[in-house]
């Protein structure tokens, strides 16, 4: 009787133990899931699943292939500078193939050994993985990506294995991604010109803090760029309204196409444009602008079939360095400003930078 009593004693702490397992992972999925409903945007939600999900679930690797065709999340994290450690773990397809060819009609999550050759190009430079869960991101009964999860362990995922927790888990991102998406599109909609479709004043007031802030850690130049059409009051007056938004929109087309993708171009305001160059001293940013001015005034501006108008502009150069004046966002912007009005004093059409 004792021994059964004792036996029965060992069953019991066997199940309390697989119990109290069940609940701490049941309680960290539930922790995770809140830290991706509650994510901020886009670039913090990306953070939770490329960073976090790998250490909280213990895994070796965690990548995530977006399908892309429209460089719309590309885009959206372009201003955000995304990680170098997220380049070989946030991918991206302008193919829906690419990801719908590790996945059946029924879109349930694929568990299988590593292969090198099978799934290379969604762990890239991995190759000591054992085991993998290839989870596919739907919205709206489409393919928007894939979460892949992967181990060293070779038992960590098998064929034969449940997979009803993984695709809640694929529906929660899938539902935070898409949001996130819609999130940042709506902000993105806030801090653009809807005339030039650049971006807005609104848009440069933040960047300027964040670009300025980051020039001065790091130690490096950080100039800008005010530029003011010359005469373009006249442009409205003589040939309306119309005439003058057709400008401006050339320019900012001219000056978007010139643009680094590390530039931040935005307009300022009326027929004003301003160009943040990062990392970019005053004798390159002086042949950046002079290059600008020289590419809008050899372009002839057709404002209708019969009628075209040559646009020239004055630009004003400030540079904050090591050992200037120039310390803050507000300062920059002010230096840069007054150069333009000297530029325009000294007779228009010109670059000019403080000495």
């Amino acid at each position: 009787m004792p021994q059964d009593v004792e036996i029965l004693q060992a069953k019991l702490d066997t199940l309390i133990r697989i119990a109290k397992n069940n609940e701490r992972k049941q309680t960290n999925f539930q922790e995770y899931e809140l830290n991706l409903l509650n994510s901020s945007g886009l670039f913090d939600l990306l953070s939770i699943i490329l960073e976090q999900h790998q250490d909280r679930f213990q895994l070796s690797k965690v990548t995530l292939l977006l399908l892309d065709p429209e460089y719309e999340f590309q885009r959206l994290l372009d201003s955000s500078s995304p990680p170098t450690a997220w380049q070989d773990s946030l991918l991206f397809t302008d193919n829906e193939q690419a990801i719908s060819q590790y996945f059946t009609v029924l879109r349930k999550p694929r568990l299988s050994a590593f292969s090198t050759e099978q799934h290379q190009p969604l762990f890239p430079d991995n190759t000591e993985l054992h085991s993998v869960a290839l989870l596919p991101l739907v919205r709206q009964n489409k393919l928007i990506g894939s979460l892949n999860l992967g181990s060293r362990n070779p038992d960590r995922f098998q064929s034969n294995m449940a997979t009803q927790f993984l695709q809640h888990l694929a529906a929660v991102i899938s539902a935070c991604i898409e949001n996130a998406r819609l999130q940042e599109n709506i902000k993105q909609v806030g801090l653009r010109d809807p005339l030039t479709d650049i971006n807005n004043r609104r848009f440069f007031d933040q960047r300027i803090d964040e670009e300025t802030n980051k020039a001065l850690r790091n130690q490096q130049p950080l100039s800008c760029l005010f530029i003011d059409l010359d005469h373009f009051k006249q442009i409205n007056d003589t040939h309306g309204h119309q005439a003058g938004d057709s400008v401006l929109k050339r320019v900012a087309q001219l000056l978007n196409e010139a643009m680094r993708t590390s530039d931040v171009l935005a307009r300022y305001g009326g027929e004003e444009f301003v160009i943040l160059l990062a990392d970019t001293d005053a004798k390159s940013a002086y042949d950046i602008a002079e290059r600008l001015r020289q590419t809008t005034a050899n372009t002839d501006f057709d404002i209708d079939s019969s009628t075209s108008l040559k646009i020239t502009m004055s630009i004003g150069l400030a540079t904050m360095k090591a050992n200037t004046e120039i310390t803050t966002s507000q300062q920059l912007i002010d230096a840069a400003d007054q150069a333009v009005y000297a530029a325009k004093i000294a007779g228009r059409n010109r670059v000019h930078q403080p000495v």
